[in-house]
């Protein structure tokens, strides 16, 4: 295996081979960082007869170096036939990996005529063969003693594994080359030597090995996709409302799953183009869309760009999911597709998953990610295949009219179509056609299986030993070689991929801080606009505060005014009673006075 993150699609085959009593030997190139290490752990602590070991398969000596600059070369001349015209991105992935000087002479208006590249790749595939092989390949294969090897995915530029293919030949041993992903035959390396089997998908993969590759017929194998196997026989292991709940989305409405991609380096940011689908979605004239919510998965190995990302202002939506590695994260995942009203993304192996567990999967096709969606040939097999599964949109009126219909689809199926047996899940043909096409109850593993027992019960062929004229070119390459090697050290042959490989870092790191320069820029935005709501929010309290404060003045002047004349009013009130009382007391005093003075005229008379 190039690197562990192939279990993803041979575990089901590793299990099954060792329940069959077979022993195992994993030779892993490298590592990966997407968390398949748990997945190794269950399988050895499942399997006793398995075993792995590191670093072998990607040996990094001098010849092998020296084979692997020449299979690029050949490799790139690949990419200029008129039929890859329409797929630049292939050309040019496979120009980052030639030497400058190479890259030039490739380009060059001779090499532009089909005999003159099918002359130049024939001269560089004797110089391949003629290297001498890579001995810590051939002690790590007579160690182990393999009664069979299986390689995969053998077919990426430069790989190093053509040198363990080669060197199992020469030795005599089984070889079966099994393609690990839709896409492998189709846009990765040629095949150079011929194993004993090739074991493909589907008749569309067998055609791509015959006509691209040249492998015979009677050495190829159908076996179905047996890394699609679960998602046929996975039952929910939670009902759909306790689902909801944990993945954060209402549980009384459908929900749209969107499945993020691994798109080319230098592709626009796929978290970026989800917030403008979003946008879209909650301005779209069906209501259908306006008001369904949406699931997020992100894709493993591009979770960085989602940490600056703010989904808050989006209602019912949520970013949920990890890789699928070990039995509760596939649970999440096949309900994530199970519960689901329909799957979207633009160029994702979850299609497959989604087609496969009945829902009908979207794309919107727009010019930046034209590279990664119609700029690829295994794209077109959505389409094309079993009439096809992938439903596609130019604009996003197209895409929301497309969208909504199969939301309405999914509605009634769920309401009882597809209980009384009437409703067909779409993209089912395409399913039978590219991932089972032994029928849909017919599970590819033991397949697969079952073609290993076969070659193992057939006699082990011959060795190949290097043809003479081969023998001879090396003898006249070895000096040759062993002149550069003099001259510019040992790693002559890695210079230039020493080179594109710290361009790449240097352009990854780029990529990395610029991508953190947006995180801030857009942290600050955030920050300004949480600053000016708080500000807005308290300028709208401080005049809410100022009208209450007003108000309540206006009510205490009136009070005050209300009180003042009260205050007048009692005022007056005394006043008047006072002058009544005075005038009353005035009044009886003139009154005595006036009796006073009418006794004594009497008294006087």
């Amino acid at each position: 295996m190039r690197h562990l993150g192939s279990l993803r699609v041979y575990e089901p085959v590793i299990r099954e081979l060792a329940a069959r009593g077979h022993e195992l030997h994993l030779a892993l190139g490298r590592a990966e960082a997407l968390g398949w290490t748990t997945a190794l752990d269950n399988l050895l602590a499942d399997c006793p007869t398995v075993t792995y070991s590191w670093g072998a398969a990607s040996p990094a000596v001098f010849w092998a170096e020296a084979a692997k600059t020449i299979r690029v070369w050949a490799d790139y001349l690949r990419y200029l036939a008129p039929a890859y015209d329409p797929f630049p991105k292939l050309k040019e992935r496979a120009a980052e990996k030639v030497p400058s000087r190479l890259l030039a002479m490739a380009n060059r208006r001779a090499f532009q005529q089909p005999a003159n590249r099918q002359r130049l790749t024939a001269v560089l595939r004797a110089l391949e063969r003629a290297l001498p092989g890579v001995p810590e390949i051939e002690r790590e294969l007579r160690e182990h003693r393999p009664d069979l090897v299986l390689i995969t995915p053998l077919v990426y530029l430069g790989s190093s594994q053509f040198e363990v293919l080669r060197t199992a030949l020469g030795m005599g041993l089984r070889t079966v080359f099994c393609v690990g992903s839709w896409d492998h035959l189709s846009s990765k390396a040629l095949i150079r030597d011929m194993p004993q089997r090739v074991l493909v998908w589907n008749d569309t993969q067998k055609d791509e090995a015959v006509r691209l590759h040249g492998v015979p017929e009677d050495r190829i194998v159908v076996t179905g996709a047996q890394c699609y196997d679960d998602w046929f026989s996975r039952v929910p292991s939670l009902t759909r409302e306790a689902f909801c709940r944990r993945v954060g989305l209402p549980p009384d409405r459908p929900f749209i799953l969107y499945v993020c991609s691994a798109l080319f380096w230098g592709s626009p940011v796929e978290a970026g183009f989800v917030q403008r689908w979003l946008h879209a979605l909650r301005a779209s004239a069906h209501p259908e869309l306006r008001d369904a919510a949406v699931l997020i998965r992100p894709h493993p190995a591009r979770l960085e760009e989602w940490k600056s990302v703010d989904l808050s202002g989006f209602r019912d939506v949520s970013l949920y999911g990890s890789n699928p590695v070990d039995p509760a994260s596939k649970d999440d995942y096949f309900q994530s597709l199970h519960y689901s009203s329909a799957v979207v993304g633009l160029n994702t192996s979850a299609f497959l998953e989604g087609a496969i567990v009945g829902r009908p999967i979207h794309t919107i096709l727009l010019p930046e990610f034209h590279e990664n969606q119609e700029g690829v040939l295994h794209f077109q097999y959505l389409f094309t295949v079993g009439g096809g599964a992938l439903r596609a949109g130019r604009s996003f009126a197209e895409h929301h009219e497309q969208l909504a219909a199969s939301m309405r689809q999914t509605a009634a199926a769920a309401a009882g179509g597809e209980q009384n047996g009437r409703f067909t899940p779409p993209g089912q043909d395409f399913v039978r056609a590219f991932v089972r096409p032994h029928g849909l109850d017919r599970a590819a593993t033991p397949i697969f299986c079952d073609t290993i027992d076969d070659l193992l019960r057939l006699p082990a062929p011959a060795p190949e030993p290097t043809p003479v004229r081969f023998l001879l070119l090396r003898a006249a390459m070895s000096p040759v070689f062993r002149l550069l090697r003099v001259l510019y050290g040992a790693d002559v042959m890695r210079d230039d991929w020493s080179r594109k490989e710290r361009v790449r870092a240097q352009q990854k790191q780029e990529r990395l801080r610029e991508r953190e320069d947006r995180r801030r820029v857009e942290e600050e935005q955030r920050r300004d606009q949480q600053r000016a709501r708080a500000a807005t929010a308290a300028a709208r309290e401080a005049a809410k505060r100022a009208v209450l404060e007003e108000r309540a003045r206006q009510e205490a002047q009136k009070a005050e005014s209300k009180r003042a004349r009260s205050r007048a009013k009692a005022a007056r009130t005394r006043a008047r009673r006072r002058a009544a009382m005075r005038a009353r007391v005035k009044h009886g005093v003139l009154r005595l006075l006036h009796g006073w003075r009418s006794g004594d005229e009497g008294r006087a008379g």
